[in-house]
């Protein structure tokens, strides 16, 4: 069988047909990358819709994702040039950042306004009830701490327990009745003066009960014990009962246990082991409120010294707002803010401290970067509402629910404990 031969004119016609058509299928042009030159406005609260001025957008809302300070926005619509989002609830000052196709570009900083909207959540005027809401009533309530459940405590000075406020706003007390100086359970024991409380990671609470000089130790059970102190006034280290105090107003657990007291009288910062011993941390000017971040820092207001201060693990001492003269209200960054008698103090997973600005009648905020801002209250008065709307009369005590973006506020001369809903 004879084979037959192409003629070479064919074969070449073919490879060259078969090359051309190769070179002519391009590889795919790469989508470009966002970029974001402007937003405007710059400022503003929660649901303000902010204009995104660049490039290479697309017109697809469903390939694009809008960030503030990386809390997700809702995209409302899309050009290849401008985006429109809407800025979410809990949002908080920092950049703004484009997502298209998993490629992530970052644009100018949006200063977020937080919205402070108070109500009363239990209290109603001077006296003692029990009772759900505003159907109870507290004589000058001062500390405040928020347990693993949602539960409040709540040091009701004048009338010397502790009281205890479910999430539903059942009122009731939890402990202590008149005023005395007794070991016991639940009302059996008894307080003079209680001032401050926190909750240590074992679950158990300490107050600062202040006319007995003493730190007193409360298990979930209620069981009232002293841990320190002797019900005398005085300057004395030492472990338990050997050791004095001088109106401790303040009180903070540390993640091991450790007690750190504000005796306020002696202008010192004492440290108390579990086992009661106690030692002199720090000397500072008549502290009061105390609050430990998530580092180990602790963080204290001075109250007639009107400032806001930190002492870090090592016990280096800085100011952290407030100039240290005469109070004033203004606004501002460090030194450059003013406050008038600080008091309670409490500090959220960022770093934001949320203080108890007790003389001027506000609760304000301080950013880890020292910038302080009023968030609610202007003069005295009973008022609610959102931001300086809203009234206190000397708000002492606070705790934070940051999970639900919220601050409890023992205010003290209204009887009342207040409820502020950040967002």
């Amino acid at each position: 069988m004879k084979m037959k031969h192409l003629p070479l004119f064919t074969v070449g016609f073919a490879l060259a047909l078969a090359s051309c058509k190769k070179e002519s299928t391009p590889n795919p042009t790469p989508d470009p990358a966002p970029t974001v030159t402007v937003i405007s406005p710059t400022s503003g609260p929660k649901n303000t819709v902010v204009t995104i001025t660049g490039a290479n957008f697309g017109t697809s809302t469903a390939a694009l994702k809008v960030y503030f300070n990386n809390i997700q926005g809702t995209v409302q619509t899309a050009t290849a040039t401008q985006i429109t989002a809407t800025v979410p609830i809990g949002a908080s000052t920092g950049a703004v950042k484009v997502e298209k196709n998993n490629v992530q570009v970052t644009g100018p900083v949006f200063t977020y306004s937080v919205s402070a909207n108070v109500t009363t959540f239990a209290g109603s005027s001077l006296g003692f009830t029990e009772g759900i809401g505003t159907a109870a009533q507290f004589n000058v309530p001062s500390g405040i701490v928020k347990d693993a459940a949602g539960n409040l405590f709540v040091c009701d000075r004048d009338n010397h327990r502790i009281r205890k406020i479910t999430p539903a706003g059942v009122v009731s007390t939890f402990v202590g009745g008149t005023m005395g100086f007794v070991d016991g359970t639940g009302t059996a024991a008894r307080f003079n003066q209680p001032y401050a409380i926190t909750i240590a990671p074992s679950g158990d609470f300490y107050v600062g009960d202040r006319i007995n000089h003493s730190i007193r130790k409360i298990t979930a059970a209620g069981v009232v014990t002293t841990l320190a102190g002797n019900g005398t006034a005085g300057d004395q280290l030492g472990t338990g009962s050997a050791a004095m105090f001088y109106e401790p107003l303040g009180v903070a657990a540390d993640a091991s246990g450790n007690i750190f007291v504000a005796d306020y009288i002696n202008n010192k910062i004492k440290k108390i082991t579990p086992a009661g011993v106690v030692t002199t941390f720090y000397t500072a000017n008549k502290v009061f409120g105390l609050a430990f971040d998530g580092v180990g820092n602790l963080f204290f207001t001075e109250y007639s010294y009107n400032l806001v201060s930190k002492l870090t693990p090592a016990g280096s001492y800085s100011i952290v707002a407030g100039e240290g003269g005469q109070g004033g209200t203004a606004d501002g960054t460090g030194a450059a803010a003013r406050f008038y008698f600080p008091a309670g103090i409490t500090v959220d997973a960022s770093g934001n401290l949320y203080v108890c600005d007790a003389y001027n009648n506000r609760i304000r905020k301080i950013t880890s970067s020292g910038v302080v801002t009023t968030l609610a209250g202007n003069t005295a008065g009973q008022t609610n509402g959102v931001g300086v709307a809203a009234l206190f009369d000397t708000p002492i005590g606070i705790c934070g629910d940051f999970t639900n973006n919220t601050l409890y506020i023992g205010d003290f001369n209204n009887h009342r404990i207040r409820k502020i809903i950040l967002d």
